[in-house]
């Protein structure tokens, strides 16, 4: 559309306008309207302007060519306005997102809200930001959102409401997870993996579930915590988030009871946990009101270990016999014996009807498995050498205070009095006794189970797949940035779990049960960030991905022969997204 001189003949004159003709969206059709009344020929004519037409003719002229120039600008391509790079990695958790068939109740959830945004397409992102560009919403919703392909626009006031709202019913979305999950797999709850951990944060006072308590990094800022239980195969079933000052041991009562209901178990469940665990509540609560079965493993160093359990973790004899377990090479890899007896407990709790403390005791039948590794010995002695050291530099200082020793704190004394009771300057003086015990027992671990009749080996295996919980908390921590969080709202915070909890058994689905754990969830993590194309802007694109090991694993899995290829079209960028069957292979 231009600008154009209008002669009006009017009974005055000659009147003259500079009009606009434009496109009516509305009535669809061209059209035109006033931009400038200049004035009757007549009165226009002067000295300075003897022939107005020609004067405003130019005029005219000149304003259509100054138009012409800005909208040639305007409509220049720019470097930052449209993503020219995009990530294209996340087709793999898209295909399975997609094939868990998940959206419509999503959609069903969030029809109460009327938000502007689609919930699904907010979770969906959030996932896929999570594991290719983790970083704070505000800079997900600028900085990572608009690179991702095929990305719908959610702005950074979006991204929180929609964090709070799924944050509010954050196991509603577990449960829908689960369910979808279980038309393709049956989960096997024979074995259950429990562990706790936590999580830091960037402010000064705790506040609602933000509480001052025993950080996993020493810190001293206020912690919430989660626990995680993962089936036998090793993927997660659900996660329960609870204040960071609350003791974590109740929790897998709680998590596991809730489990069987939600999952509707009826047989025994084998509870695997740590020592954190390990706590005569907790083994009565299995074996005694859920007739379930557990695996722990026991503090050797421990005040709950007698002097006679300790002995027989070293005795060697004709009915105390090691099995030995050698590598390739026939070196010993680690060594295993066991014993079955009764063994008592007690433990003390409130009654809820009378408010009145009681004690309960009861005994349980367990096999108890030592384990020795020599190369866990060979570690452990140097860690305790190195403590030492440590220890002995500070006997030289007068008035040190004991929590400037740190770890190493164990193995000294702070002597203040004297053989007759009197105060004197403090003395730091090495606890012989307690580096010669832990020399000891360097390499040795101690399990205990309710299973008699499993074997030993059996039982230190199953124990040993608790790294995979242990790794689990590694990726959402390190590779998936769940820490430190920034959040204030407690809703928004559960949300933001909530999510890097789905992006954990996303990428677990795909290891363990799409690519039948011929690919690690880093390497899966890796992949999806190395891939990115560039737009050419005539629907091709140029792969720049660089990471050619994990990309060939990949190609392998799902049968793309064009991963690697360099000029991708969009069709062939689409069949990655609509066409990567994975709960199928």
């Amino acid at each position: 559309m231009a600008y154009f001189l209008r002669k009006e003949k009017k009974k005055k004159g000659t009147y003259l306008q500079m009009y606009e003709s434009f496109w009516d969206k509305d009535k669809k059709q061209p059209r035109t309207r006033n931009v400038k009344s200049f004035g009757y020929v007549e009165d226009l004519t002067s000295d300075e302007i003897p022939d107005p037409i020609k004067f405003y003719s130019d005029y005219v002229k000149e304003q259509n060519e100054n138009r012409t120039k800005v909208l040639s600008e305007e409509s220049r391509p720019r470097a930052f306005s449209t993503p020219v790079e995009l990530n294209i990695g996340h087709f793999l958790l898209y295909s399975l997102i997609d094939e868990l068939d998940v959206k419509e109740t999503i959609d069903i959830l969030a029809s109460q809200m009327r938000f502007q945004f689609s919930v699904f397409d907010l979770i969906t992102q959030l996932i896929y930001a999570r594991v290719i560009s983790p970083c704070s919403k505000s800079k997900t919703a600028s900085h990572v959102f608009p690179y991702i392909y095929g990305s719908s626009t959610i702005s950074e006031d979006q991204v929180y409401d929609g964090c709070s709202f799924i944050g509010e019913s954050y196991k509603k979305y577990i449960d829908l997870f689960n369910h979808s999950y279980e038309k393709y797999f049956k989960r096997d709850l024979s074995n259950v993996f429990f562990d706790c951990t936590n999580y830091y944060f960037e402010i000064d006072l705790p506040s609602d579930d933000k509480q001052k308590g025993p950080s996993k990094e020493n810190r001293h800022s206020p912690i919430i915590g989660q626990a995680l239980l993962l089936d036998a195969d090793l993927v997660p079933v659900s996660m329960q988030m609870y204040p960071g000052n609350e003791s974590e041991k109740p929790y897998i009562r709680k998590v596991i009871e809730e489990m069987k209901q939600r999952h509707s178990v009826s047989g025994k469940t084998i509870q695997v946990a740590d020592k954190g665990l390990n706590c005569a509540r907790n083994i009565y609560a299995a074996v005694k009101e859920a007739s379930d079965g557990y695996i722990f493993s026991k503090s050797i160093h421990g005040k709950n270990l007698s002097e006679k359990e300790k002995k027989w973790v070293l005795l060697e004899n004709d009915t105390n016999v090691f099995s030995n377990y050698t590598d390739e090479r026939g070196n010993i890899s680690f060594r295993l014996k066991s014993c079955i007896d009764s063994f008592d407990y007690s433990f003390k709790e409130i009654d809820p009807e009378t408010g009145k403390e009681c004690v309960t005791r009861f005994s349980v039948k367990e096999k108890r498995i030592v384990s020795y590794n020599p190369n866990l010995a060979k570690k452990q002695r140097l860690e305790i050498m190195k403590m030492v050291d440590k220890a002995s530099k500070f006997s030289t200082y007068k008035n040190i205070a004991k929590d400037e020793l740190g770890d190493c704190a164990k193995y000294v004394d702070i002597i203040t009095k004297d053989s007759t009771g009197k105060t004197i300057k403090p003395i730091i003086d090495l606890n012989k006794s307690k580096i010669d015990e832990d020399l000891k027992y360097a390499g040795y671990n101690l399990l205990v189970t309710s299973e008699i009749d499993m074997e030993p080996l059996q039982v230190y295996k199953t124990y040993h797949s608790l790294w995979k919980i242990e790794e689990s908390f590694r990726l959402t921590k390190s590779y998936l940035d769940a820490r430190p969080v920034y959040l204030q709202k407690k809703e928004t915070i559960y949300g933001h779990f909530l999510i890097c909890y789905l992006s954990l058994f996303l990428l677990r689905v795909l290891e363990i049960k799409c690519f039948k754990n011929k690919i690690n969830s880093y390497d899966l993590i890796n992949f999806m960030r190395d891939f990115r194309v560039v737009n050419k802007g005539d629907d091709t694109y140029i792969n720049i991905s660089r990471n050619q090991a994990v990309n060939e694993k990949v190609k392998k899995l799902v049968g793309f022969s064009n991963l690697d290829a360099l000029y991708l079209t969009k069709a062939e960028v689409d069949n990655f997204f609509q066409n990567c069957m994975l709960l199928y292979t």
